[in-house]
């Protein structure tokens, strides 16, 4: 195995060590031997000699005179040795311990095995419902997997516990696997720890290790905590276990300890994936945590409809069902169109009896809506009715799910700006212009007077005035060269998508960057840009023709996340078409994207062209720019997709175009404006919001916001003002419960305006990821027996109870596994300086006082 050490910090230990010179630089096994002869015969040799020299001599002079003669041979026999003084450190690696936090999804469920107490138990008005204490979900109930799992870390005191003897390495996976701390053991204090030296962390260490891996910071020790959510939409725990064998240091890990619910559900077998853990002899101690036995539920899980449709057209709701006990159970499933929230009444839209699926399976429903009139936000509600008596539903509250669909009586308005007519701005035209969604204008610098565009109009220049651009829902810019607009017209660009939440599409190209990025009027471009634009950039394989492999998409989280880029109707399908496509020849060279951006796909690069270490270049990349939305594209090639499927194309297209026009569609009152970036998110993943104002809304008057979760509690959520934008507020909290949430912020009325509160709401849905859904039970098999290949011991908290002595049976069952290495320091050269002086001195003592002595006792 490679080593590759995680952050280990060894206590050093210092001693001084008297060595020989001489003897240390002896080569062969014979000098020690022959340099003790040579000793012991010089010495005999002069004790003989003066044993017949002085035999007229009294014994007691005789003995002092040969005692004189030996000790001054002895003192230049150790000026020969060469003794030297080194300072000795003595490091000492201490014993480390694993803990793995599992912080999947299914970690955000009840811990307990029926979960209707806690699912109908209030809340205190505007109290947090929490995950970690310290850092609360919001809506999360408190009696969750990760919940009990901090409480065996902190309050049973299982970190505590562990310290005494062992360093301890927090880790959290899920996806992926990501070091989050390493505690010092107890007792160990701070300015001790943080004279330890520590070796590097490996080169593609994680930020977050990189951030929060000292130990010896509080803010780290802070931290940790707040980087713990069930957010992940697998469970990897095969492949935690062989990050986890090739980051720490074997040789002092005591053990791995694992706290998750045990289901693997993506990845390597962690059985196999222990067989480093197990020839290194590390136990793997997991601590399981939910229950074998759900509770009996039916519930709906999802609910998928169109965000905007238009009056009269023709869509379809999708929802999918999920039973707990109830197999083979048949239910009626309901559409309605409700006023609010509310699961009773309601208009009945379509009704169908539905089979469940197998235990963990989804079964799908699909109702087609003949269409609805009336413009405006309607919210569409699909209720689940058991068809039988016989099993009672633990938890009825999940039974309906709520989704919003936009009836809209307008089409978006698209400007398609280009400098010519390139192969991404023709599929793109001809894509919007059938689409009856859609009215397209188009504006091409170098296309002449009376020339021909399949388009509502061709413009000859950019629109003059406020007036003429507000009409327009989107532009999008074909490496445009921006230098054929004033800064009069780039002022009026910005304030249309930062005011009026106008949507930006900029797609890089080789033509015209290099020359608009230089202009210095242009900076206003820069700034819409969600990615860092340089004024020399380099268009990485700007030859497309010439080169033979191209660079696939690798997508990040949120891109995988980001359903307007799905080219099918599940995250699964659309990677799946994603994966056939080979990727682009071309992409703009900027890997960093704004501190308010996001990153959605890079396209990897290949080593062999240009060389190891940089970061890939960013491709598709968004950004909230005030009330509008700008989108990034690193070059023009996603028309490239044609080649895989026409249709997924056209699905990307259409929208991405209605991604980025949200803000228009959606703005509703221009006195406050509610922005988040998507209608879905995984359970446990942070939901960031912004509430925009208008331009003289009055500092003074502060808008408040509140979260309505599924359950139907209110809780209230702070908004700090962005010191960049003015009249922009942000916000943020976790969806730790599924289903519907509804967000409202609302801005006092004032002398001047109305005496009602002008208001502003966002309803998004909360799920748990496929794969978590499927088998959220905990997984007991399966962890005894990973358990059991690696020497440790299972232990399930929630199904025994749990008392102190189980905690010290977990650290008593993990050996100090400490190492000592001893280290040679510099020669102490004023010693040996000292040293040599002093014998030289003592010799020549020695001598003069045997000389004196023999000429008093009238020897030769």
């Amino acid at each position: 195995m490679t080593f590759l050490p995680l952050l280990i910090a060894a206590t050093d230990v210092t001693r001084q060590r008297l060595t020989s010179g001489r003897l240390e630089g002896f080569t062969e096994w014979w000098q020690g031997p022959l340099t003790l002869l040579a000793v012991v015969g010089v010495g005999f040799l002069t004790v003989w000699l003066y044993r017949r020299d002085s035999a007229e001599l009294s014994p007691r002079l005789a003995a002092g005179l040969a005692a004189l003669r030996v000790a001054a041979l002895l003192s230049l026999l150790a000026a020969w040795l060469d003794f030297e003084r080194r300072s000795e450190h003595e490091l000492i690696f201490p014993s480390r311990v694993a803990v793995l936090v599992d912080s999947s999804a299914s970690m955000a469920l009840p811990e307990a095995a029926s979960v209707a107490a806690t699912a109908t138990q209030p809340a205190a008005p505007g109290s947090e419902t929490t995950v970690v204490p310290e850092n609360a979900p919001a809506g999360a109930a408190t009696a969750t997997r990760l919940a009990r799992a901090m409480q065996l870390l902190e309050a049973d005191g299982l970190l505590e516990a562990l310290g005494e003897t062992h360093e301890i390495s927090l880790w959290r996976f899920d996806a992926g696997a990501e070091p989050l701390v390493v505690m010092p053991r107890r007792g160990t204090s701070r300015e001790e720890d943080a004279a330890r030296p520590r070796e590097a962390a490996v080169a593609d260490a994680e930020p977050a290790a990189e951030n929060a891996g000292d130990a010896t910071s509080d803010d780290a020790t802070m931290r940790w905590q707040d980087q713990l959510a069930a957010s992940g939409y697998e469970t990897r725990l095969g492949e935690a276990l062989l990050r986890v064998a090739d980051r720490e240091p074997l040789d002092v890990l005591a053990g791995v300890v694992v706290l998750t619910d045990g289901v693997t559900n993506a990845g390597v077998d962690p059985r196999v994936a222990a067989a480093e853990l197990v020839e290194a002899g590390v136990p793997v101690l997991p601590l399981g945590l939910g229950s074998e036995q759900l509770p009996a539920n039916i519930r709906v899980a999802d609910v998928a409809a169109p965000s905007r449709v238009f009056p009269e057209d023709r869509f379809a709701v999708t929802a999918s069902l999920q039973q707990q006990g109830f197999g083979g159970a048949t239910v009626r499933c309901e559409l309605l169109e409700t006023q609010g929230d509310a699961v009773e009444g309601g208009r009945l839209i379509d009704a169908v009896d539905v089979r469940l699926a197998d235990e963990g399976e989804l079964a799908a429903v699909r109702f087609d809506v003949p269409g609805l009139s009336a413009p405006g936000r309607r919210t569409l509600m699909v209720r689940i009715t058991p068809q039988s008596a016989t099993n009672r539903d633990d938890n009825e509250r999940d039974n309906a799910q709520a989704t919003e669909v936009e009836v809209i009586d307008r089409v978006t308005e698209v400007l398609l700006m280009a400098d010519g007519p390139t192969r991404e701005y023709q599929f793109m035209r001809n894509v919007l212009k059938r689409d009856e969604s859609f009215a397209v204008d188009v504006l091409l610098s170098t296309a002449r007077e009376g020339s021909s565009q399949d388009a509502r109009a061709i413009l000859q220049a950019f629109p003059q005035t406020p007036e003429e651009l507000d009409r327009y829902d989107v532009i999008v810019a074909f490496d445009y060269d921006w230098r054929e607009l004033d800064a009069i017209e780039l002022s009026r660009l910005e304030r249309w998508v930062e005011r009026e939440s106008g949507g930006l599409v900029l797609v890089a190209g080789p033509v015209s960057m290099e020359g608009w990025l230089s202009a210095s009027h242009t900076e206003v471009i820069r700034k819409l840009s969600p990615v860092e634009l340089r004024n020399q950039p380099r268009l990485l394989l700007d030859a497309p023709a010439s080169r033979e492999d191209p660079m696939p998409l690798e997508f990040t989280a949120d891109g995988l996340d980001a359903e307007f880029l799905w080219l099918g109707d599940s995250r699964v399908a659309s990677q799946t078409v994603w994966g056939e496509f080979p990727g682009v020849y071309a992409c703009y060279d900027a890997d960093e994207a704004k501190p308010g951006g996001t990153v959605y796909a890079r396209a990897r690069r290949s080593d062999a062209l240009l060389g190891t270490g940089d970061r890939d270049p960013v491709f598709l990349a968004g950004q909230f720019y005030g009330s509008g939305t700008v989108f990034s594209l690193g070059s023009g090639e996603l028309w490239r997709l044609r080649a895989i499927d026409i249709p997924a194309f056209e699905r990307l297209t259409t929208q991405l175009v209605r991604h980025v026009s949200q803000g228009r569609l959606l703005r509703g009152s221009r006195q406050i404006q509610l922005l988040v970036d998507r209608d879905r998110y995984a359970l446990g993943a942070t939901i960031d919001l912004r509430v925009v104002l208008r331009e003289d809304a009055d500092p003074s008057v502060v808008p408040r916001c509140e979260i309505v979760t599924p359950e139907g509690q209110r809780m209230p959520l702070r908004l700090t003002a962005d010191p960049a934008r003015p009249g922009e507020l942000r916000g943020s909290f976790v969806g730790g419960a599924e289903g519907s949430w509804r967000i409202e912020a609302a801005l006092p009325s004032t002398a001047a305006e109305s005496p009602e509160e002008t208001t502003a709401s966002r309803r998004i849905v909360v799920r748990l990821p496929d794969r978590e859904l499927k088998s959220p039970k905990l997984d007991r098999g399966s962890l005894e027996q990973l358990a059991g290949v690696t020497g440790g011991t299972a232990h399930f908290p929630s199904v025994q109870a749990w008392t102190a002595a189980d905690t010290r049976a977990i650290a008593d069952a993990l050996q100090d596994r400490s190492r000592h290495e001893f280290q040679s320091g510099a020669i102490d050269t004023d010693f040996k300086e000292s040293l040599h002086i002093g014998l030289l001195v003592a010799g020549i003592g020695l001598l003069c006082t045997e000389w004196i002595l023999r000429r008093l006792a009238r020897l030769a």
